[in-house]
């Protein structure tokens, strides 16, 4: 991943840019990016995640 740093006057010239920016990447290179921040997150927080989080509920059904 390439660091590209932008001086903006101003922050809609910034979001602009970014709009910009990420519309240029393939979906892979966004998918890239999205995971990177997460490993990132986790690495703040002392968490060890090697994927996306599994959540389910087990429903008893009553018999009826």
């Amino acid at each position: 991943m390439e660091r590209v740093v932008k001086i903006s006057k101003n922050f809609k010239e910034a979001e602009e840019w970014d709009i910009e920016q990420a519309m240029s990447m393939t979906p892979e290179e966004r998918l890239d990016i999205v995971q990177y921040l997460r490993e990132q997150y986790y690495k703040i927080r002392n968490e060890d995640r090697k994927g996306l989080q599994r959540v389910y509920r087990i429903i008893k059904r009553k018999k009826g």
